[in-house]
């Protein structure tokens, strides 16, 4: 089987982490040939899933139409080609990393030229498309274009798509384990944190409202006025030029307890995970976000909003925030306290889980492979 994933776009951040996985889970479990097809570039920074994704396909598999800043004749050119290259490559599944309808506008013809959509959706050519949403705001009752299929990332996108009488399949991103097997103590120590008398909170996340991380740091100011060095918070994440308002003016009041990091790769995420000792996601804008699991997976403490759209899907490991700064602030301190509320066993559980993952996605394209 040969399974294209057409993307709007490939910068840091969930949908492509969420990709990124697809891949890597499908070439380990299936023999599926996966290919990739990025609508347009939108950033030359912060681009470190867009490598690993190039780096993990053959280069024939991988395709860009360009980088939107240098938008050209020729990087429409390859859009167009879009039917030819599915053709000449013998796909079967189209999978899709967003709804055309919201795919990023950068050409004349206004978002994602429908001409080109409706060809992509005709019933005559002989691929079948399935579709991933990773907004929570997507309008399913004003889909213009409706796939084979859709694979849900959250529990209320699969219950609209099936209301709706549309065919899903729920397909969450994996809990996918820690990637160091050293001890927390042990990575403490290598990163030169100390072993006691300090605890570390970590939040991860591109610096933008919806994150809030405006939040996080009042909580910060809080414990560095009474607590000093006790509570030190960690920030990992682009700070990204076109969200600078909202980041920038931040930088300028942080308190002492404060440390904030760039982008990191997975393997360096991974190891912020492993060496703190809770997670304080403070999101008020999100799908279902990687993070989450990322963190859980690694048998972390966490402090999030608990969104109605999660249907209690992390009910079992987040202590919820509730807005409140000195109530959140007094929680998380009991919280650090207190013993871990769940865990995760991380061995075959987690090889489980990946495995389960990929096999999900080969029944739902297998399910579809002869229908129409």
């Amino acid at each position: 089987m040969k399974v294209l994933f057409l993307t709007p776009h490939l910068s840091t951040g969930g949908m492509p982490q969420f990709l990124l996985q697809r891949i890597k889970t499908l070439q380990a479990y299936s023999d599926v040939e996966v290919f990739v097809y990025e609508w347009v570039q939108t950033a030359t920074w912060f681009v470190v899933q867009r490598n690993q994704i190039i780096n993990t396909l053959p280069k024939d598999n991988f395709v860009s139409c360009g980088y939107f800043a240098d938008w050209s004749q020729k990087c429409r050119d390859k859009q167009t080609d879009l039917i030819n290259f599915l053709y000449k490559n013998k796909i079967d599944i189209v999978h899709l990393e967003e709804a055309p309808e919201i795919f990023p506008v950068y050409h004349d013809n206004g978002i994602f030229d429908h001409d080109l959509v409706t060809d992509l959706y005709d019933k005559k050519h002989p691929w079948k498309i399935v579709e991933s949403i990773h907004r929570i705001d997507f309008d399913f009752p004003n889909k213009k274009y409706i796939p084979d299929a859709f694979s849900c990332v959250v529990n209320s996108h699969y219950d609209e798509a099936k209301n709706l009488k549309y065919r899903a399949k729920l397909i969450e991103y994996p809990f996918c384990g820690p990637v160091s097997n050293s001890t927390k103590e042990e990575i403490k120590l290598e990163e030169g944190w100390r072993k006691t008398g300090e605890f570390h909170i970590l939040n991860v996340g591109l610096w933008t409202p919806g994150k809030n991380q405006k939040y996080a740091i009042e909580i910060a100011k809080l414990l560095w006025e009474k607590y000093r060095w006790t509570y030190i918070f960690h920030f990992v994440g682009n700070q990204a030029p076109n969200f600078e308002d909202y980041w920038s003016p931040l930088m300028n009041d942080l308190p002492p307890n404060i440390r904030i990091y760039g982008e990191k790769n997975q393997d360096e995420v991974s190891k912020f995970y492993k060496k703190s000792d809770l997670m304080l996601f403070t999101s008020t804008w999100e799908c279902n976000p990687i993070v989450l699991k990322e963190a859980i997976s690694n048998n972390l403490k966490v402090m999030a909003f608990n969104h109605d759209h999660y249907q209690g899907s992390y009910n079992e490991y987040i202590d919820d925030l509730t807005g409140n700064l000195e109530k959140d602030k007094d929680n998380l301190i009991d919280i650090l306290h207190s013993p871990l509320k769940y865990e995760k066993k991380l061995d075959y559980s987690i090889l489980k889980s990946k495995k389960e993952f990929a096999n999900k996605h080969l029944e739902l394209y297998e399910s579809i492979s002869n229908r129409r």
